[in-house]
């Protein structure tokens, strides 16, 4: 499940102020936790390593540390921690400067990402078998 990719930078354009990428996950108390990150400029990139052919796509660049990085999903192990929490972080998407989406927003799409993640991992730990939708929640 690891969904780290290396990226081929094509081509860099900056970002219009107060762009955001949203991100979410579990906290420790089965909460759900957005973060954002500002986008410092937009880069037209393909995957490297890919055997699907070669994809181009747009995505942010953020600051991360002192280095700069492409806006992903950041999954850092297949596991889940033992009380059932998924620490990993999903991107939900890009925040427009210009259309203020609200709270509520990002958080129903993170309950949405974080139960279609559930049931993705439910299906793998069941041999492929399809898990309804009632049986995670």
């Amino acid at each position: 499940m690891n969904e780290y990719k290396n990226w081929k930078i094509l081509q860099i354009i900056p970002a219009q102020g107060g762009w955001k990428a949203i991100h979410c996950r579990e906290s420790g108390n089965k909460e759900i936790e957005i973060s954002n990150r500002s986008i410092i400029c937009w880069a037209l990139v393909e995957a490297v390593g890919e055997t699907a052919g070669v994809q181009t796509q747009v995505r942010g660049i953020v600051q991360q540390s002192n280095d700069l990085a492409v806006v992903e999903d950041l999954i850092r192990t297949d596991k889940v921690w033992e009380d059932g929490t998924d620490r990993n972080e999903y991107l939900l998407g890009y925040n427009d400067p210009d259309a203020h989406k609200e709270s509520d927003y990002w958080l129903k799409q993170a309950n949405n990402r974080l139960r279609t993640e559930k049931q993705k991992r439910l299906e793998k730990d069941n041999g492929k078998q399809p898990v309804s939708l009632a049986a995670i929640e």
